[in-house]
């Protein structure tokens, strides 16, 4: 999925989160909502969460650094992309979270195992049918009448393999999904 066509049907996750029978008065998950996204291949992640205090990053990306000037702050030391503002509110009152440099021990070297690992949270030597978010939902089930667990706006689950979700593949499964 490229990016205008995750923009296109992310548009639609508030509609399906959003659901009543998910979020109706007394329900325990009321205002409990976790966005998991992962961007796969093509985004820069030193002009996604930018060390600007760093002299190294203006130093190493002459052209490609994005301007000290131009960072959407949040502490002293690193920022946001200026395409990411709308999220400096969400983080100012403590509802966002950014977690960097995340890695596993003993690095797999293929791309497709890699991605198998970080959706299962499998150590590297083990193959898990169902993704780390799964046990999760086990523990805490929907209360009656709940439709699904998740929102997939891909083919492939991902953490959510196991649960019940809905996958949004083709965009006429989304224009249907604008009725809810």
């Amino acid at each position: 999925m490229d990016r205008r066509e995750f923009l296109k049907r992310s548009g639609l996750l508030p509609a399906a989160l959003w659901a009543p029978q998910l979020f109706a008065a007394g329900s325990p998950y009321r205002n409990r909502i976790l966005i998991l996204l992962e961007l796969k291949g093509g985004n820069d992640g030193l002009n996604t969460v930018i060390p600007f205090a760093d002299p190294a990053y203006a130093r190493l990306r002459p052209r490609l650094g994005v301007g000290r000037d131009a960072v959407v702050r949040l502490d002293e030391q690193t920022g946001l992309n200026p395409a990411l503002q709308p999220l400096l509110s969400a983080w100012q009152a403590g509802d966002l979270a950014i977690v960097q440099g995340v890695g596993y021990p003993d690095p797999n070297r293929s791309h497709f195992r890699s991605i198998e690992i970080w959706e299962t949270g499998a150590d590297a030597r083990e193959f898990l049918a169902e993704g780390w978010l799964a046990p999760v939902f086990r523990e805490h089930p929907l209360p009656a009448g709940g439709a699904l667990d998740g929102v997939v706006l891909d083919a492939n689950p991902g953490p959510l393999l196991g649960t019940r979700n809905v996958p949004l593949r083709q965009p006429a499964r989304v224009v249907g999904l604008t009725g809810i």
